[in-house]
Protein backbone atom coordinates (compact mmCIF):
# COMPACT_ATOMS: atom_id res chain seq x y z
CA UNK A 1 0.00 0.00 0.00
CA UNK A 2 1.41 3.38 -0.98
CA UNK A 3 2.20 6.11 1.51
CA UNK A 4 3.32 9.75 1.59
CA UNK A 5 6.27 10.74 3.76
CA UNK A 6 6.27 14.22 5.31
CA UNK A 7 8.85 16.08 7.41
CA UNK A 8 7.87 19.25 9.27
CA UNK A 9 10.32 21.86 10.54
CA UNK A 10 8.98 24.63 12.77
CA UNK A 11 10.42 27.82 14.23
CA UNK A 12 13.98 27.85 12.92
CA UNK A 13 14.27 31.56 13.70
CA UNK A 14 17.41 32.35 11.73
CA UNK A 15 19.92 33.64 12.80
CA UNK A 16 19.19 32.10 16.23
CA UNK A 17 18.98 28.54 14.90
CA UNK A 18 20.66 25.38 16.11
CA UNK A 19 22.90 23.53 13.58
CA UNK A 20 20.62 22.30 10.81
CA UNK A 21 23.04 19.97 9.00
CA UNK A 22 21.94 16.85 10.95
CA UNK A 23 18.30 17.59 10.11
CA UNK A 24 19.10 17.92 6.41
CA UNK A 25 21.09 14.67 6.61
CA UNK A 26 18.00 12.92 7.97
CA UNK A 27 15.84 14.45 5.25
CA UNK A 28 18.24 13.14 2.60
CA UNK A 29 17.96 9.62 4.06
CA UNK A 30 14.20 9.77 4.65
CA UNK A 31 13.40 11.02 1.14
CA UNK A 32 10.16 12.82 2.01
CA UNK A 33 7.53 13.59 -0.57
CA UNK A 34 6.64 16.80 1.29
CA UNK A 35 8.62 19.13 3.57
CA UNK A 36 6.56 21.55 5.63
CA UNK A 37 8.36 24.69 6.78
CA UNK A 38 6.02 25.60 9.58
CA UNK A 39 6.64 29.33 9.88
CA UNK A 40 9.10 31.62 11.65
CA UNK A 41 11.87 30.33 9.40
CA UNK A 42 13.64 33.63 10.00
CA UNK A 43 13.24 35.85 13.02
CA UNK A 44 13.15 38.88 10.68
CA UNK A 45 14.54 41.31 13.28
CA UNK A 46 15.09 43.79 10.45
CA UNK A 47 11.34 44.52 10.50
CA UNK A 48 10.70 43.87 14.16
CA UNK A 49 8.10 46.22 15.66
CA UNK A 50 10.07 46.05 18.91
CA UNK A 51 13.15 47.65 17.36
CA UNK A 52 11.50 50.41 15.33
CA UNK A 53 14.02 52.60 13.50
CA UNK A 54 16.99 50.93 15.16
CA UNK A 55 16.35 47.68 13.31
CA UNK A 56 19.14 48.13 10.76
CA UNK A 57 21.71 48.22 13.56
CA UNK A 58 20.39 44.96 15.01
CA UNK A 59 22.45 41.78 14.80
CA UNK A 60 19.90 40.27 12.41
CA UNK A 61 20.96 42.48 9.49
CA UNK A 62 18.87 44.11 6.78
CA UNK A 63 15.86 42.50 5.15
CA UNK A 64 17.90 41.79 2.02
CA UNK A 65 20.45 40.01 4.18
CA UNK A 66 17.66 38.09 5.93
CA UNK A 67 16.39 36.71 2.62
CA UNK A 68 19.92 35.82 1.50
CA UNK A 69 20.46 33.98 4.77
CA UNK A 70 17.26 31.97 4.29
CA UNK A 71 18.36 30.98 0.80
CA UNK A 72 21.84 29.95 1.89
CA UNK A 73 21.01 28.16 5.13
CA UNK A 74 17.57 26.66 4.47
CA UNK A 75 16.39 26.62 0.85
CA UNK A 76 19.59 25.54 -0.91
CA UNK A 77 20.45 22.80 1.62
CA UNK A 78 16.84 21.60 1.49
CA UNK A 79 16.90 21.48 -2.32
CA UNK A 80 20.04 19.37 -2.16
CA UNK A 81 18.65 17.04 0.53
CA UNK A 82 15.20 16.55 -1.03
CA UNK A 83 15.31 17.66 -4.68
CA UNK A 84 12.01 15.98 -5.57
CA UNK A 85 10.01 17.01 -2.50
CA UNK A 86 7.13 19.45 -2.48
CA UNK A 87 8.05 22.29 -0.12
CA UNK A 88 5.19 24.05 1.68
CA UNK A 89 5.90 27.23 3.66
CA UNK A 90 3.34 28.19 6.33
CA UNK A 91 3.36 31.87 7.14
CA UNK A 92 4.05 32.45 10.85
CA UNK A 93 3.80 35.47 13.08
CA UNK A 94 7.37 36.52 12.28
CA UNK A 95 6.63 36.39 8.54
CA UNK A 96 3.61 38.54 9.32
CA UNK A 97 6.10 41.28 10.25
CA UNK A 98 6.86 41.58 6.54
CA UNK A 99 3.22 42.33 5.73
CA UNK A 100 3.11 44.97 8.44
CA UNK A 101 6.34 46.53 7.16
CA UNK A 102 4.85 46.92 3.65
CA UNK A 103 1.65 48.36 5.10
CA UNK A 104 3.67 50.97 7.00
CA UNK A 105 5.94 51.71 4.03
CA UNK A 106 4.13 51.03 0.72
CA UNK A 107 7.33 51.66 -1.26
CA UNK A 108 8.38 48.18 -0.16
CA UNK A 109 5.53 46.59 -2.13
CA UNK A 110 6.89 44.15 -4.68
CA UNK A 111 10.32 44.06 -3.04
CA UNK A 112 9.97 43.16 0.63
CA UNK A 113 7.08 40.70 0.30
CA UNK A 114 7.92 37.14 1.27
CA UNK A 115 6.28 35.66 -1.83
CA UNK A 116 8.58 37.78 -4.02
CA UNK A 117 11.69 36.38 -2.34
CA UNK A 118 11.08 32.63 -2.26
CA UNK A 119 12.51 30.02 -4.64
CA UNK A 120 10.13 28.80 -7.33
CA UNK A 121 9.86 25.34 -5.75
CA UNK A 122 8.34 26.72 -2.51
CA UNK A 123 4.57 27.10 -2.07
CA UNK A 124 3.53 29.75 0.46
CA UNK A 125 0.32 29.47 2.48
CA UNK A 126 -0.93 32.59 4.25
CA UNK A 127 -1.25 32.94 8.02
CA UNK A 128 -3.73 30.46 9.52
CA UNK A 129 -4.29 28.72 6.18
CA UNK A 130 -3.48 25.07 6.95
CA UNK A 131 -1.69 22.57 4.77
CA UNK A 132 -4.00 19.59 4.34
CA UNK A 133 -1.88 16.45 4.21
CA UNK A 134 -4.98 14.26 4.19
CA UNK A 135 -8.57 14.27 5.42
CA UNK A 136 -7.17 13.36 8.84
CA UNK A 137 -4.03 15.51 9.16
CA UNK A 138 -3.41 19.25 8.93
CA UNK A 139 -0.41 21.51 9.52
CA UNK A 140 -0.58 25.13 10.69
CA UNK A 141 1.85 27.51 12.36
CA UNK A 142 -0.40 27.86 15.41
CA UNK A 143 -1.58 30.84 17.41
CA UNK A 144 -2.34 29.52 20.89
CA UNK A 145 -0.06 30.05 23.88
CA UNK A 146 -0.21 29.25 27.55
CA UNK A 147 0.03 26.07 29.56
CA UNK A 148 -2.70 24.10 27.74
CA UNK A 149 -2.27 25.24 24.13
CA UNK A 150 -2.63 21.76 22.61
CA UNK A 151 -6.06 21.34 24.24
CA UNK A 152 -7.05 24.71 22.79
CA UNK A 153 -5.82 23.70 19.35
CA UNK A 154 -7.68 20.38 19.55
CA UNK A 155 -10.90 22.12 20.55
CA UNK A 156 -10.54 24.63 17.71
CA UNK A 157 -9.54 22.33 14.84
CA UNK A 158 -11.41 19.11 15.76
CA UNK A 159 -8.96 17.33 13.46
CA UNK A 160 -5.43 16.08 13.90
CA UNK A 161 -3.16 19.08 13.58
CA UNK A 162 0.60 19.51 13.94
CA UNK A 163 1.77 23.01 14.75
CA UNK A 164 4.55 25.20 16.12
CA UNK A 165 4.75 28.74 17.48
CA UNK A 166 5.10 27.71 21.14
CA UNK A 167 8.55 26.06 20.76
CA UNK A 168 7.67 23.14 23.05
CA UNK A 169 6.28 19.61 22.64
CA UNK A 170 2.75 19.03 23.90
CA UNK A 171 0.01 16.63 22.80
CA UNK A 172 -3.73 16.44 23.39
CA UNK A 173 -5.83 13.58 22.02
CA UNK A 174 -9.61 13.53 21.70
CA UNK A 175 -12.30 11.10 20.65
CA UNK A 176 -15.73 12.23 19.53
CA UNK A 177 -18.70 10.47 21.17
CA UNK A 178 -20.38 10.63 17.76
CA UNK A 179 -17.67 8.44 16.23
CA UNK A 180 -15.46 6.74 18.83
CA UNK A 181 -13.36 5.25 16.06
CA UNK A 182 -12.13 8.69 14.99
CA UNK A 183 -9.20 9.65 17.23
CA UNK A 184 -7.56 12.98 16.59
CA UNK A 185 -4.67 14.83 18.16
CA UNK A 186 -3.21 18.30 18.37
CA UNK A 187 0.55 18.31 18.86
CA UNK A 188 3.23 20.97 18.94
CA UNK A 189 6.49 19.61 17.59
CA UNK A 190 9.23 21.78 19.08
CA UNK A 191 11.56 24.32 17.53
CA UNK A 192 14.89 24.45 15.72
CA UNK A 193 16.11 27.65 17.36
CA UNK A 194 18.48 27.97 20.29
CA UNK A 195 16.83 27.38 23.65
CA UNK A 196 18.30 30.46 25.29
CA UNK A 197 18.91 33.17 22.67
CA UNK A 198 20.15 36.56 23.75
CA UNK A 199 16.73 38.19 23.48
CA UNK A 200 15.30 35.77 26.10
CA UNK A 201 17.61 37.29 28.74
CA UNK A 202 17.92 33.94 30.55
CA UNK A 203 14.20 33.73 31.29
CA UNK A 204 12.98 30.17 32.02
CA UNK A 205 10.93 28.52 29.28
CA UNK A 206 9.53 25.17 28.11
CA UNK A 207 11.27 25.18 24.76
CA UNK A 208 12.29 21.87 23.18
CA UNK A 209 14.40 21.28 20.09
CA UNK A 210 12.82 18.85 17.68
CA UNK A 211 10.91 18.12 14.48
CA UNK A 212 8.35 15.63 13.24
CA UNK A 213 8.05 13.11 10.45
CA UNK A 214 4.94 11.33 9.25
CA UNK A 215 3.78 8.42 7.15
CA UNK A 216 0.37 9.03 5.57
CA UNK A 217 -1.47 6.07 4.08
CA UNK A 218 -2.63 7.26 0.68
CA UNK A 219 -5.71 5.05 0.46
CA UNK A 220 -7.24 6.07 3.79
CA UNK A 221 -5.48 9.29 4.82
CA UNK A 222 -4.64 7.82 8.22
CA UNK A 223 -1.17 8.56 9.48
CA UNK A 224 1.57 7.66 11.93
CA UNK A 225 3.82 10.45 13.12
CA UNK A 226 7.13 10.35 14.98
CA UNK A 227 8.32 13.15 17.25
CA UNK A 228 12.09 13.61 17.17
CA UNK A 229 13.83 15.23 20.12
CA UNK A 230 17.17 16.95 19.51
CA UNK A 231 19.43 16.98 22.57
CA UNK A 232 22.69 18.96 22.37
CA UNK A 233 22.61 18.80 18.60
CA UNK A 234 22.05 15.02 18.39
CA UNK A 235 19.02 12.83 17.72
CA UNK A 236 18.00 9.33 16.69
CA UNK A 237 15.49 8.86 13.88
CA UNK A 238 14.56 5.73 11.93
CA UNK A 239 17.17 3.79 13.90
CA UNK A 240 20.09 6.05 12.99
CA UNK A 241 21.97 8.60 15.08
CA UNK A 242 22.48 12.06 13.61
CA UNK A 243 24.58 14.94 14.86
CA UNK A 244 27.96 15.23 16.49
Amino acid sequence: MSETRIVSLFDIHLPYNIPLEPVFAFIKDFKPHVVVLGGDVHDFPSVSPWLANQSRAWIGGTLKENYAEMDKRVFKPLARAAPKAEVVYLEGNHEWRLRRAVELEPNGEGYWNLEKNLPSFVTLLAMNVPYKASAHLYYVHGDKIGKHHSAQMSAMWRKSVLYGHVHDVQVTTDVSPIDVGELYKAASVGCLCRLNPLFMKNRPNRWVNGFNYVYVEDATGYFADVQVYIINGEFIANGRRYGK
